[in-house]
């Protein structure tokens, strides 16, 4: 496996997609989205419920994660989201 990408536990598959965790919030790039719909993507937590971001040969999962609490898109139109877990 090549490359870098996001994949949401219905299969939604973001390319070249980023995630880390840094103080207690899940860190999303979603490249090649625009800001309406990556909203819709991660406003559903059913989707959200679990992310697995795979770079290279290696993967990270990430799940309960299911509440959007900022999404931003810069200059370049690049679209960053930071996520909370959601009440258990």
């Amino acid at each position: 496996m090549e490359g870098q990408r996001l994949i949401f536990k219905d299969g939604t598959t973001v390319e070249n997609g980023t995630a880390g965790y840094a103080e207690g919030c899940l860190w999303l790039t979603l490249p090649g989205y625009p800001m309406q719909q990556a909203a819709a993507l991660v406003f559903d937590a059913t989707k959200t419920d679990k992310v697995t971001f795979q770079y290279g040969d290696m993967q990270d999962e990430y799940e309960g994660y299911t509440v959007c609490v900022n999404i931003h898109c810069d200059f370049d139109g690049l679209v960053s989201v930071c996520m909370k877990r959601g009440a258990n």
